[in-house]
């Protein structure tokens, strides 16, 4: 198991999130993340090991969420 460092500046307002919170605020099944965390998966979503429980952070959350934003093309609708 590999340990990954905690982000050295938390937000005050930063918060540890379930998987089931973040498939609510993302609007993606539990089960995309859980498929996600498997070994050589295509998710780069942080996310943390605590007493046998996972939890990714808030901050993290979104800032995955915005790397897929898109540009719209001009003149489409």
């Amino acid at each position: 198991m590999t340990v990954q460092p905690i982000p050295k500046s938390l937000h005050p307002d930063d918060a540890f999130l379930t998987t089931k919170e973040v498939s609510r605020l993302t609007k993606l099944s539990t089960s995309y993340f859980e498929k996600a965390r498997l070994p050589g998966r295509w998710n780069d979503l942080p996310w943390y090991r605590i007493g046998g429980r996972v939890f990714y952070l808030k901050s993290e959350v979104l800032k995955w969420m915005l790397s897929f934003r898109h540009e719209g093309a001009s003149g489409h609708v």
